[in-house]
Order: C-alpha cells, then structure tokens, then sequence
C-alpha cells in the first residue's frame, strides 16, 4: 500500500477513537471511579 494511504489511515482510525472516547463522556453523566481507573491504566499501557 502507498505510505500516503496509510497515513490517512492511521489519522482516521486515531481521530474515530478520539470521538469514540468524547462520545462516551457526553452520553454517560457518572463514571464509576473503578472504570476510571481501568480506563487510566489502560493509556498507560502504550
């Protein structure tokens, strides 16, 4: 594949997992401290 085609790929995918996370914080009105803490050690990770 055209490195240009997969750049834009990878730009789609990070921007579609960043509206992903915003659109759960806009649907969901209270987190459980325990899911924010999954979430928070999953980031770390990578």
């Amino acid at each position: 594949m055209h490195p240009l085609f997969l750049a834009l790929l990878a730009t789609l995918f990070t921007w579609g997992m960043t509206a992903l996370g915003a659109g759960l914080v806009l649907v969901t009105p209270r987190m459980s401290q325990k899911f924010l803490d999954a979430m928070l050690g999953f980031v770390s990770i990578f």
